[in-house]
């Protein structure tokens, strides 16, 4: 019988490292940051454009998680685990720094820009050169709102699942439906037929 949350193969990986590290191993750990810092920076670049504000937020997050290791919890997510850690820190630490305001249901925040925290796969296709169909993508996207920019970013880039977003944005399943049915009729109005076709 088939599982409903498909669970990436290097996820089992990160969960074994996961444990090591908790019991003090920092080659562990280090293999760990290693393994998910582009994910991390990536998924930042959705609140912010400030590349050493994000450095220093994935620092303090690592520096963090080391020091309290032994009260980390277990977990067999260690990605949702790490991108929902960093989410949390990410938005204290500019509402803090930055005087950012709580977010709003449909927006991180009005002035806030946000880029598409391309892939390494998107900087490949970026360099050899941008299609016509992928500008028109972004584009669209773009014009989401940053909620719905948030999910689709989760789910098409970093391959989460419905309940994996819900937990990563401390929102309820039904919510990330309805962000990624709203964004994906949206992108229909937005773009041609022929890319959904």
């Amino acid at each position: 019988m088939a599982t409903s949350t498909m669970i990436p193969a290097d996820e089992v990986l990160m969960a074994q490292l996961w444990v090591r590290f908790k019991a003090g191993d920092e080659k562990a750990f280090d293999q760990l940051a290693r393994a998910r810092y582009r994910v991390l920076f990536n998924y930042a670049t959705r609140f912010t454009k400030d590349r050493d504000l994000i450095k220093d937020c994935l620092q303090d997050l690592f520096m963090e998680l080391w020091n309290r290791r032994k009260a980390v919890v277990e977990t067999p997510y260690v990605t949702i685990y790490l991108i929902k850690a960093l989410r949390n820190n990410l938005i204290r630490k500019l509402r803090r720094e930055q005087g950012w305001r709580a977010a709003t249901e449909e927006g991180i925040e009005p002035e806030t820009v946000i880029t598409d925290g391309m892939t390494a796969e998107a900087e490949w296709i970026a360099e050899e050169a941008m299609t016509e169909t992928e500008q028109s993508l972004r584009q669209a996207v773009g014009q989401l709102p940053k909620r719905q920019q948030e999910v689709v970013f989760l789910k098409f880039y970093e391959g989460l699942s419905n309940d994996d977003i819900a937990q990563v944005m401390d929102v309820e399943k039904q919510t990330v439906a309805n962000f990624l049915y709203r964004a994906m009729t949206q992108l229909r109005n937005y773009l041609p037929a022929r890319i959904f076709s």
